[in-house]
């Protein structure tokens, strides 16, 4: 992180760790020590350390980042407070592994289900960490200058690749992470701006890429009038403004490209009310995982995924067979990463009616043909125009693990 732009960083490397142990948990790689602290010196030289936790057992890890930002916000204080900072806080909870604390999982037991419970918990420490913090700004004197944004990276993981039940819930949408359903792409954001005693929702079309521009605006940065017009996201700033001081919610955007995936060999594009999925909306065909659920089943719906017959048989064969067979996961890659456009993509389209079916359950694409292949002209000169073809590595750098099997520890390794 100290590499872009940020001058200092406490936390994890991987993209996630157990929670106590502060191990890693990414797969069949050997597991090491991921949990670090880097900082510049006056020279501009980096430190970097890694954080021994103080508990023989370990302390849950959002406990400690939240600790760690209120020592960063009362060092900002007394340094020079008015100066303008920028806190990203990246807590990992709840992603998996799930490893509740168990007065969460206590201040839960009122919900049945017992893995969803172990969620709920895994919540219930999120919303204490974000309160904690909000708390020291206002504490501060800081609150009422601080623009908050709260948000997700995708929609909740329904069932682990081994079977477990997650106890996440994306209902009504469908779908979950690693779909390209509204359930895997869609998620909620919570934005405070300093200046406004009212609140509003806006359901416009709003991509990750507006934030930047957004938010340089809203920080009043003298960076936003050189860089907005250049960047690919939309600033959002003054149309938010409009809407909180009473004026009418219009939008911005009228489409969001919301995936091309080379690899998968899929795609998706959000037009207006209109959506538009480019061949198979679920990596490993994930789709059928994830079945379409009544109200009567909502509540229940972690136990209806992993009960349900297309789990059972199609998904939980075709995912052994994949992680029992690497030369399996290597194939596919290789041969799916040469597809760089739509054109050598699979023709099979599914279109929805976002305003009327958000749970994307009627495919369309049959009866409004002309939309549907107006939006894939849209898609496919995108990624003949504009996308710029990503990057794959398709062997991992054994030196890197070399470092790991000495130290078992991640650690810079160039």
């Amino acid at each position: 992180p100290l590499h872009r732009g940020f001058d200092y960083f406490y936390g994890m490397y991987g993209g996630s760790t157990y929670y106590y142990s502060h191990m890693s948990y990414e797969g069949p790689r050997k597991s090491a020590y991921d949990l670090f602290e880097d900082q510049w010196d006056n020279t501009r030289k980096m430190y970097h350390s890694v954080v021994n936790d103080p508990e023989p057992n370990g302390t849950f890890v959002e406990r400690l980042l939240t600790k760690k930002a209120e020592e960063v916000l009362d060092d900002h204080i007394s340094q020079d407070h008015e100066t303008p900072f920028f806190m990203v806080m990246s807590y990992s909870n709840p992603h998996a592994p799930i490893e509740p604390m168990k007065r969460d999982v206590e201040r839960n037991s009122h919900i049945s289900n017992k893995n969803r419970r172990k969620m709920a918990a895994m919540i219930t420490s999120l919303d204490f960490g974000v309160g904690t913090i909000t708390t020291k700004l206002e504490r501060l004197n800081l609150l009422n200058k601080t623009i908050i944004l709260f948000f997700s990276d995708n929609g909740g993981q329904v069932v682990h690749l081994m079977g477990e039940s997650y106890g996440s819930s994306n209902y009504p949408l469908r779908g979950a992470k690693m779909t390209l359903y509204e359930g895997g792409i869609r998620t909620p954001a919570f934005l405070r701006i300093p200046g406004f005693n009212k609140s509003a929702i806006y359901e416009g079309l709003f991509h990750i890429s507006d934030w930047f521009p957004t938010l340089l605006t809203l920080a009043k940065s003298s960076a936003s009038e050189t860089l907005v017009e250049s960047l690919d996201g939309i600033d959002h700033a003054g149309l938010f403004g409009d809407i909180l001081g009473g004026g009418s919610p219009g939008h911005l955007r009228e489409s969001v490209v919301g995936d091309i995936d080379p690899v998968y060999n899929n795609a998706v594009l959000i037009r207006e009310n209109f959506k538009l999925i480019v061949g198979n909306p679920a990596a490993l065909n994930f789709d059928q995982v994830y079945p379409l659920i009544s109200n009567e089943t909502q509540h229940d719906y972690p136990d209806v995924v992993f009960n349900s017959t297309h789990y059972k048989v199609d998904s939980f064969t075709l995912l052994h067979q994949l992680q029992e067979n690497s030369q399996v996961i290597q194939n596919y890659t290789k041969n799916s990463s040469k597809c760089l456009n739509l054109d050598c993509m699979s023709r099979n389209l599914m279109l929805y009616d976002l305003s009327v079916d958000i749970g994307e359950a009627n495919d369309i694409s049959d009866r409004f043909t002309t939309i549907r292949d107006e939006m894939y002209d849209e898609l496919r000169n995108f990624t003949r125009r504009d996308m710029v073809p990503p990057i794959y590595f398709e062997d991992e750098n054994e030196e890197a693990f070399k470092l790991i099997d000495d130290i078992e520890v991640w650690t810079p390794w160039l």
